[in-house]
């Protein structure tokens, strides 16, 4: 039994009554005592023991030992008081089925319900567990956990599709590490029930609408950390067919890093918590650091590049122009030399020209003064002839006379 309910006046209830318009007015407190003494001493409700499978077993700070009974979609809180935790001949631990011995409790100050655990009987594996197995097995046996069929991620999706319950501290958490690393990431949040019987449904629908968007580069299946009972759906086949089939690339992050469901198995990566997320994409200050540098490496190659390239051409240049040049002078000098040759031949020639054409007017003159020289001496002579002669006929006309 809880504590006793802290009295409340006459008066106020009585206001109450008068103000509600009935008698039938009661409060929390006094309700809940009622509740308890009811659970409590009800035999009706009693069991030599109580049988499901074990689920979030673990100590406390004090030592009692608190585990769930999940049987079907069914649990109700076991608490084993330390003092008792000794005399346990079962070593518990999630999945295993077992049969507990114990009382009912009502818990006040809280509203629920309670096993106190008076003894522990292994019954066996959990029937929980035993599907889990089943399942994987047939997801195995189906090719759904061969690595070979996981698809690469985007390295830097320029949206990314998120599926998880609404107002739900994953939800933020991924979406906050994913825009502390890039905040220029769209996100399209699509909310789904994430346990309970609507969950699967929800959570196939969800994945499905955003592999449909041509606009979503990514998917993320996230949901915060849980009882193994509240994982459930991520373990089931339907759901982790769906997110294989998928065309676009999956990624699930389900409960704490210790949590691994099928669906992590299946998907295309798993990350191990929502606040994880934010990993499927680059931070975009080391993408502009990176940026930067490489950019800086490509300006200091471009100028290493084009000053090796100019120095080559450079050389080529200097080496295409000596030849060049050496070619031309050489074509030059042959011409240089062909053209005195010509010109010395031609020169030569009117040179010998002139030569011969003086040396011909020297001879004609030379001639013509011989000529003239022998007429003048054949001249003389026959004046001198004609002298003697005359000189003859005057002597001899003297001789005549006289």
């Amino acid at each position: 039994m809880g504590t006793e309910p802290d009295a409340t006046p006459d008066s106020d209830l009585a206001t109450l009554q008068e103000r509600l318009d009935t008698e039938s007015v009661t409060f929390v407190d006094a309700m809940n005592d009622e509740l308890a003494t009811l659970i409590e001493d009800a035999n009706h409700l009693g069991f030599d023991y109580l049988v499901g499978d074990v689920a979030d077993y673990g100590p406390s700070s004090n030592g009692h030992l608190h585990f769930d009974l999940v049987h079907n979609e069914s649990s109700i809180h076991c608490v084993c008081f330390q003092f008792r935790v000794s005399r346990l001949d079962a070593d518990l631990e999630d999945g295993l089925q077992v049969a507990v011995k114990g009382d009912l409790s009502y818990y006040e100050d809280g509203g629920s319900v309670s096993v106190i655990v008076e003894d522990v009987v292994t019954v066996g594996g959990g029937v929980y567990q035993e599907t889990y197995e089943q399942n994987r097995a047939t997801l195995a046996e189906d090719g759904l956990l061969d690595p070979d069929t996981k698809q690469a991620l985007p390295e830097l999706p320029s949206t990314v599709g998120l599926v998880t319950s609404a107002d739900s501290d994953a939800r933020e958490d991924a979406v906050t590490s994913i825009h502390e690393r890039y905040p220029d990431v769209d996100i399209i949040v699509h909310d789904s029930p994430v346990q309970g019987m609507d969950a699967m449904a929800g959570l196939m629908e969800a994945i499905s609408v955003l592999d449909d968007d041509a606009s979503v580069d990514v998917i993320v299946l996230t949901r915060g950390g849980g009882s193994d009972k509240h994982l459930r759906v991520f373990n089931e086949t339907p759901l982790c067919r769906v997110i294989h089939n998928a065309s676009t690339p999956v990624v699930v992050g389900v409960g704490h890093e210790n949590d691994r469901t099928l669906a992590d198995e299946v998907a295309d990566r798993r990350v191990m918590t929502p606040t994880h997320v934010g990993g499927i994409v680059p931070e975009k200050a080391t993408l502009v650091d990176e940026l930067q540098t490489l950019s800086t490496r490509l300006d200091t190659t471009y100028e290493t590049a084009v000053i090796d390239k100019l120095e080559t051409y450079q050389r080529e240049l200097d080496r295409a122009y000596e030849s060049h040049v050496e070619t031309a002078c050489t074509e030059l000098r042959t011409d240089l030399d062909h053209a005195y040759e010509t010109f010395a031949t031609e020169r030569l020639t009117t040179l010998q020209n002139r030569l011969d054409s003086a040396r011909d007017q020297y001879d004609e003159r030379r001639q013509h003064r011989q000529q003239t020289a022998q007429y003048r001496r054949q001249r003389r002579l026959l004046i001198a002839a004609l002298l003697v002669l005359g000189l003859a006929v005057v002597a001899l006309a003297v001789y005549i006379i006289l």
